[in-house]
């Protein structure tokens, strides 16, 4: 009985939760209407009572924010395949969308979003480093289906901005064995002078498994590492290997 009660309440704050990020899509500040967007989006189907408001906040003045509430459509009615051109024509549009933020969304589909790879890597080459690093973190939301984008990735990892090289080697990871080809950009990035880099770069060593054997003196070295959380991840990408 309790439990029951406990769950009619967790219901209550969520539908709460909702309707405070419709009335925040009235804005008129952007950020915060495409924020509530964003918000509404990952909350998946459950925010289905938000699509009237959503429908209306597509034809907002204000790009970005009508970029986030499609999303926020494909996500709760779990039809991204429609919506997809549009977000694959705003990867395009550097006039009206924040820099980043297209690539922002296609991260937020995940795998759906497979057919954006071949726009992800142009944008890995953007002037913007918002739109770098946000491609990068596109790309290892996709995963494995982002396997062509693994040379444009290894060259990303000598980007002068430290947190696209360290969001390249977080989609290595992800990418998994198929990303072998950039192990050797991977070890040197082990030495990289930026602590997130260098444990993104072991931690996507280990993802590779026994393609990334040749790695295995460089992870030793970076277990005395001065970051903890560094050296920690060199120990588990080492354990993955030999795991394999």
């Amino acid at each position: 009985m309790c439990q029951g009660a406990a769950a009619g309440e967790d219901r209550a704050v969520d539908s709460e939760r909702i309707q405070r990020l419709i009335r925040a899509l009235e804005d008129e500040q952007p950020s915060l209407a495409w924020n509530a967007a964003r918000e509404l989006g990952r909350l998946g189907p459950d925010a289905r009572e938000a699509l009237p408001h959503l429908a209306r906040a597509l034809r907002s003045p204000d790009a970005t924010t009508a970029l986030w509430a499609r999303y926020a459509v494909a996500r709760i009615t779990g039809d991204v395949g429609r919506h997809l051109p549009v977000f694959l024509e705003a990867l395009g549009d550097k006039r009206r969308i924040w820099p980043g933020m297209a690539a922002a969304v296609v991260a937020g589909l995940g795998p759906a979003a497979r057919a954006a790879v071949p726009r992800l890597i142009a944008e890995l080459s953007d002037p913007n480093p918002d739109s770098r690093w946000s491609a990068a973190m596109a790309l290892a939301r996709i995963g494995p289906d982002a396997a062509p984008a693994v040379a444009a990735l290894a060259a990303a990892l000598e980007d002068p901005d430290e947190k696209v090289r360290w969001h390249a080697a977080w989609a290595l990871g992800e990418i998994g064995p198929a990303a072998a080809a950039a192990v050797p950009g991977l070890i040197r990035a082990l030495d990289d002078g930026d602590e997130d880099v260098r444990g993104y770069a072991a931690q996507a060593l280990g993802r590779l498994g026994t393609a990334a054997r040749e790695a295995v003196r460089a992870l030793e070295t970076l277990g005395d590492d001065p970051n903890a959380a560094v050296a920690r991840a060199a120990q588990e990408a080492l354990e993955r290997m030999s795991a394999h």
